[in-house]
């Protein structure tokens, strides 16, 4: 992977310990650039600018829930495909089906272990990698 482009992921967490911890497990485990924020503010700021292949999300912030986030970016065409793992301490039925509507590629239990944190976000870049390898297929496969 060395030689190709690395993936990007970007994480709003408004624990410093947590947003320190995942971007040290995963920049190791899986060779990926990390982008770290606290708040919601600071993370519609770096999405004016950059697209992540990856937003890993938490639920719990003051000010903006990550629910409040994340419907505002479902509703921006530029960011509305974006792949999301929104993170939480809580295990609620009711907010897991709430996500899925809102299109989640998968889910994270606070706290979390390291194989897990790195076993969800390898899926969803395995998912991303594949589907981009389709798309280049397909597009090199049409008639001129």
């Amino acid at each position: 992977m060395d030689s190709e482009k690395k993936f990007l992921v970007l994480i709003i967490d408004d624990d410093d310990l947590f947003r320190q911890y995942a971007k040290f497990i995963l920049e190791k485990q899986l060779n990926v650039e990390v982008v770290a924020v606290k708040t919601p503010k600071e993370g519609f700021e770096f999405l004016e600018k950059n697209l992540p292949d990856l937003l890993i999300l938490d639920m719990e912030m003051p000010v903006m829930d990550g629910y409040t986030f994340l419907r505002r970016i479902r509703a921006d065409k530029r960011l509305e495909k974006l792949h999301v793992i929104p993170c939480t301490a809580l295990a609620s039925k009711d907010l897991f089906a709430s996500l899925l509507r809102l299109g989640i590629d998968d889910y994270i239990l606070k706290p979390v272990t390291d194989k897990v944190l790195v076993s969800k976000v390898s899926r969803v870049l395995d998912y991303i990698k594949k589907t981009k390898e389709s798309d280049t297929n397909e597009s090199s496969s049409e008639p001129s």
